[in-house]
């Protein structure tokens, strides 16, 4: 598996350079749904927060009406509960950050126009890269690292998903709102994990 995504990153960066006309780039804001990983206390779950993601895209025309669209995308998913205990006046502060390397390869049907709606359906590839919990307890910071491996409750570093996704393209900018939910890896035993799905609104921009 890893001799096979290292091949479609070297494909993916070969094809930019062969054709930049068709090569992109996108950027935006990305919500988990769901709570995940246990506070502080033990009490409860981090409810979904904001992360970020941003990336390179190429489109590689099948016909007149679709596109293969590859991405390789870095990807960011935030946690964050604040509790605070009215009768001792503690403040709590739990977050968790966790880092993917995301790669898409979606079939996008355009309709043959430069201009208007598009969708998209694919397999998805994301590589866990690095992550960090932080409990603040009345500013007093403790840090962690959020581990990937084989080992007991750590979460596996390669996860397939499926990538699904609509958008409108201005003709260079284009907007899409993607969902990517995982198929291997889930979590189990009351383990929690963060590759478990996530909604992404992308702003690109394509170099015609």
């Amino acid at each position: 598996m890893k001799k096979f995504l290292t091949v479609l990153i070297l494909s993916f960066v070969l094809h930019c350079n062969q054709s930049f006309a068709q090569f992109g780039i996108q950027a935006g804001p990305v919500g988990i749904l769901g709570e995940a990983f246990p506070t502080a206390d033990g009490l409860d779950k981090l409810g979904g927060a904001m992360g970020f993601t941003f990336g390179a895209i190429y489109n590689l025309p099948m016909g007149d009406q679709f596109v293969i669209q590859p991405a390789l995308n870095f990807l960011n998913k935030q946690w964050k509960d604040d509790l605070e205990n009215l009768t001792t006046g503690d403040s709590e502060i739990t977050k968790v950050s966790i880092n993917y390397l995301e790669i898409p390869i979606q079939f996008v049907f355009t309709g043959g126009n430069e201009k208007g709606f598009f969708a998209g359906i694919g397999p998805s590839f994301n590589l866990g890269l690095s992550g960090k919990r932080t409990v603040d307890l009345n500013g007093n910071t403790n840090t962690s690292d959020y581990n990937f491996g084989r080992g007991a409750n750590e979460e596996p570093p390669l996860t397939i998903a499926v990538n699904a996704m609509v958008g409108y393209s201005f003709g260079a900018v284009q907007l899409g709102l993607n969902f990517s939910q995982g198929l291997t890896n889930k979590p189990s035993d009351n383990f929690d994990q963060g590759n478990v799905n996530h909604l992404a609104l992308r702003l690109g921009y394509i170099f015609r």
